[in-house]
Order: C-alpha cells, then sequence, then structure tokens
C-alpha cells in the first residue's frame, strides 16, 4: 500500500511539474459520488455500481459487534445544466442490496431520492479558477429494509470549487449535511479533494474524503450479534456505528468521529460524449468504528 501510494504521489508531482499541454475541460470525480459534486456544469446520465464492503468486527460499549458482509448499489445520476452557472441535480437514488455474515438478514430496496440545484457564483476564465455553490435535499422516499426512508430528510448546502493547471486538474468540496429530524439521522461536516493529470484521453486520480460527525443521531433500529454471544437492538449499544455516506443510520454516541478514506483510479474519454471511471477506496487510521472496510466505484457517464 506505501508502495502503491509513494509511487502515485511521485506520478503527480512530476506530472504537475512537467504540465506544458493546452487545458483540458475536468472530469468529474469518481469515488463518493453521493456527496462529490464538481462545480461544473454538464447535462449528462451517470450510470454507477458500487461495491461495499463491510467491517468483520466493530467496537461497541457491549464489545466488539459482529457484522461483516457486502454492499452493492446500483444508480443513475442525471444533471441537466440550464446554462453555464446554474445546474439541477439529481445525485441519489437507485437500488441496494446488503448481505451480511452474520444476525443481520439480507436486505435489498431503494436508495433515498436526492435533488438539488448548483449555481457558480465566481468563475475566472482566465486563470481557470471556479467556484460553484449548491443545495441538496435528501427525501426521505427510500425502504426500510436497507435502512433508508427515516426521518423528515436530510438538506445539504455545499460550496465546490475547481482550478486547472494545463493538464493538471485539482477540486475540492465542502458540504454539510443537516437532517430535519435527529431521530433517524446523524449531522455530517463533509470534505473531499480530487486531483488528476491528463495523458491523452487517460486521467489518473487520486481523491481524499474526510467526514467529521457534528452531532449524533438516537440510534439505529435493528438487531447485531455480539462477538461474545447474544443479540442486541442497536440503539441500545451507544457503539459509535456509522455507515458515513453510504448510510447515514443516526447511531448514538458517533458525535466528534472524524472517518478518513483515500481512493486510487482513473477516468478515460472514449469519446467527448461517453467517459468511464474506476476507483477503489479504502478507509486511512482507525477502522473498528464504521461499516466501511473498502469499496469499488464504477460509472459510465454520457454527455450531450
Amino acid at each position: 500500500m506505501n508502495k502503491l501510494t509513494n509511487t502515485l504521489s511521485f506520478a503527480f508531482i512530476t506530472a504537475a511539474m512537467a504540465a506544458t499541454l493546452s487545458a483540458d475541460t475536468p472530469i468529474a470525480p469518481v469515488s463518493d459520488p453521493v456527496n462529490f459534486e464538481s462545480p461544473y456544469h454538464t447535462t449528462e446520465i451517470r450510470m454507477i455500481y458500487l461495491h461495499q464492503n463491510f467491517h468483520d468486527k466493530i467496537d461497541t460499549s457491549l464489545g466488539k459487534l459482529k457484522l461483516g458482509g457486502e454492499a452493492q448499489l446500483f444508480a443513475i445520476q442525471a444533471r441537466y445544466a440550464i446554462n453555464d452557472r446554474l445546474s439541477i441535480i439529481a445525485t441519489k437514488d437507485g437500488y441496494a442490496k446488503y448481505n451480511f455474515d452474520n444476525t443481520l438478514e439480507d436486505q435489498e430496496g431503494f436508495a433515498n431520492l436526492g435533488l438539488g440545484v448548483k449555481y457558480t457564483v465566481y468563475h475566472d476564465k482566465d486563470s481557470d479558477f471556479i467556484v460553484t455553490t449548491g443545495f441538496r435535499v435528501e427525501i426521505p422516499t427510500g425502504d426500510d429494509d436497507i435502512y433508508q426512508g427515516k426521518g423528515d430528510g436530510i438538506a445539504n448546502p455545499f460550496v465546490s470549487i475547481g482550478k486547472q493547471w494545463n493538464n493538471f486538474h485539482f477540486m475540492a468540496y465542502e458540504g454539510l449535511r443537516l437532517p430535519f429530524d435527529t431521530d433517524a439521522n446523524s449531522t455530517f461536516n463533509d470534505m473531499s479533494l480530487h486531483i488528476d493529470y491528463k495523458i491523452g484521453n487517460f486521467y489518473p486520480l487520486v481523491e481524499a474524503h474526510w467526514r467529521h460527525v457534528i452531532a449524533d443521531g438516537d440510534g439505529g433500529d435493528f438487531n447485531a450479534e455480539l462477538e461474545g454471544g447474544g443479540e442486541v437492538p442497536l440503539d441500545t449499544l451507544n457503539s459509535g456505528l456509522s455507515g458515513v455516506d453510504l448510510l447515514n443510520l443516526g447511531t448514538s454516541d458517533t458525535q466528534g468521529n472524524n472517518y478518513t478514506n483515500m481512493a486510487f483510479g482513473f477516468r478515460y474519454k472514449f469519446t467527448e460524449a461517453l467517459t468511464m471511471g474506476a476507483a477503489w477506496e479504502t478507509r486511512i487510521g482507525k477502522t473498528d468504528d464504521s461499516l466501511f472496510d473498502d469499496r469499488y466505484t464504477f460509472d459510465f457517464i454520457y454527455s450531450f
């Protein structure tokens, strides 16, 4: 892992120093597709497949929680650029399947629906620097079986910036997830970073995501098995267990927790209208207080 990280870091630094070709329209981020929003405006359909592995044993106040398993998400996002400053976006939907190794039954169903708008407040084309603000609402339309459809919804104000240096591209995102009802959802502060470098039609990339729990919820509502035996409702654990971005479980005792992920991947442009992306994402630092183990994200974007 360290060798891979060092190699990629060296490649990006070298590419940035050697960037002499003409600037290119920036690509979209790949990982954390539900939250990480580009500052640029496009009209597109984005098809996403996501595979996430759950941790086997998670620390709780009563012992180690036995979980394990995997989640799969099939989703379609849509964006419509009204002009070069204003877009309508639909960034969360889809069908999810959760397969657990212990106690919890396998579940599947539809995810919540997330809709919003984004507007560019500043764009200096001479220096290739852009600042875009946006607002989304997550509507609890999903199925209880996959821990969606809880609470009264989530508001998501955000800001996203982009900067180009010839073929070297940088993006940053900062957003808040503010639940209208904390019974089922926690309050998050999300930050994401993206860098890529154009090599012909190929764009190697590195992305990072930091999430901070501002306020926890009042607990989940499903049972789980402890390593030493016994089955208890999750809302009695004060577990600090969090679903991070894919699942906002609203579990208790998570306030102040931080979650940091790194993703390594690429995008490839088949044509100006059709691109694909792939990324592998892993948790950095402490891993025993989150459902997140690692994740693979694949997508195809058709722009028109």
